[in-house]
């Protein structure tokens, strides 16, 4: 049984306190579902978009917050979410029926058009090249109406974590969605409480508690003091926290290097790929940057002196940024780690008026397709919706597909470090990381 359905089923049930359900997919012993956990991360708390494909906060919880219409089942396939059922072919056209009775966290009714919009809100952002081959659909009642023919290529669409249903009016300061977890905040934290309206059930976990972390050390002293009940990247930063026990749920992300135009010539496909190949894997280890790769001969940058920007709000990619540049400089080939806001990187990335950019690019749905895709959507939105229409038999790998971009792969963005061995983290299936409206702990 999947996490999704666990909880969908749990959601039926919570008509009392107490009340326990089994997750017979684990074979674990009968959970009380309940519980609260706090944790902090080293990434900008203060809004969240799921369209987005840069948002490294919405790579770790979006899942928590949003649904998709289709989800991914984990085993290749899609299954119906906030769709009633796998599209139906009516003549040259694919009806889709939302199920009835949607309401968002805040108890605000989602209805086709709140789904329309959300589509048409995805292509204009982060999935613009994945949904190069569906049309915005049209409104008859709760049903979209979609001008194609191929079922499976448009649950695969829509089954993207970046074509999130939401509501018109949207907001990323103050997000709301159909998740297990609604989003509200006490004292300057985040708190996701448990959603009453959630889709697919409430989470097991009341709630939990996001803070966001100044720097890198703030979350594993605050996970050391007993203070959290996760530490990110690691157990203590002075000691090992009693009792603890390690996790890694895998890659949310991929942190890129990205060329511009201040350094034509060597703004070329693969430049920065071939930059990233020289970093030895262990420079970077304490950044929990995925597995080991071959690295090629010690070049590092071999363009002009240039500024490396980053997003000031984001003490990961600002530490991470640090140290690529101090790996990759050679004399009179010196690399600078700037911090700029993130209306100017926007800007910048836009335009690619810079020299060096680190960005995050979020994958847009599971296997190597996805991944590619969102990596190339970063560079060229054209290129990537050739990728949509005509996938490549050859390698997908994402440092493979990196080489004939303008950006290279600098490591992965993963959720791991301790945890408290009292509280059980899921890994999704229909997503990436976590399923945290099916993570659970013993009360307390």
């Amino acid at each position: 049984m999947r996490a999704d359905l666990s909880r969908r089923a749990f959601g039926a049930l919570v008509t009392a306190a107490g009340v326990a359900y089994a997750r017979a997919s684990a074979g674990r012993a009968r959970t009380l579902p309940g519980g609260k956990i706090s944790l902090r991360v080293p990434w900008p708390t203060s809004a969240l978009d799921p369209h987005r494909l840069d948002d490294g906060l919405a790579a770790i919880f979006g899942d928590a917050l949003f649904d998709t219409l289709y989800a991914h089942d984990g085993a290749g396939g899609f299954v119906p979410s906030l769709a009633e059922a796998e599209p139906e072919i009516e003549g040259t056209t694919l009806r889709v029926a939302l199920r009835a009775g949607l309401r968002t966290g805040r108890g605000r009714p989602l209805d086709a058009r709140a789904a329309a919009a959300s589509i048409a809100r995805a292509r204009g952002a982060g999935a613009r090249a994945w949904l190069a081959d569906v049309p915005a659909p049209r409104i008859e009642g709760r049903w979209l109406i979609f001008a194609m023919k191929d079922a499976g290529r448009l649950m695969r669409a829509l089954a993207s974590p970046l074509v999130a249903i939401v509501r018109a009016d949207f907001s990323p300061e103050s997000p709301d969605g159909t998740g297990p977890f609604r989003l509200g905040s006490r004292g300057g934290s985040l708190v996701l409480a448990r959603n009453p309206f959630a889709a697919r059930g409430p989470a097991f976990l009341e709630e939990i508690t996001l803070g966001s972390a100044r720097n890198l050390d703030a979350s594993l002293v605050a996970f050391e003091r007993a203070q959290d009940d996760i530490g990110w990247l690691g157990s203590g930063l002075y000691s090992t926290r009693p009792g603890s026990r390690a996790f890694d749920v895998g890659p949310v992300a991929h942190a890129v290097l990205a060329t511009g135009q201040d350094v034509t010539p060597w703004n070329a496909p693969g430049a920065a790929q071939a930059a990233c190949d020289s970093v030895p894997t262990q420079k970077l280890s304490s950044l929990a940057v995925g597995p080991a790769w071959r690295s090629t001969a010690d070049d590092g940058w071999g363009g002009p002196p240039a500024t490396l920007l980053v997003r000031d709000d984001s003490p990961w990619l600002m530490e991470l940024a640090r140290t690529l540049a101090a790996v990759l400089s050679r004399p009179a080939h010196e690399i600078v780690a700037k911090p700029v806001g993130p209306a100017e990187i926007a800007q910048r990335r836009a335009s690619r008026s810079y020299p060096l950019l680190l960005d995050v690019v979020r994958p847009l749905l599971h296997g190597a397709l996805g991944a590619a895709v969102a990596l190339a959507t970063a560079d060229d939105p054209t290129r990537a919706a050739d990728l949509v229409r005509h996938p490549p038999k050859n390698d997908l790998s994402p440092r493979a597909v990196a080489r004939s971009l303008r950006l290279g792969i600098v490591g992965e963005v993963r959720v791991q470090g301790g945890q408290m061995p009292d509280l059980t983290l899921v890994p999704s299936t229909s997503t990436h990381g976590v399923d945290w409206g099916a993570c659970h702990t013993r009360s307390r």
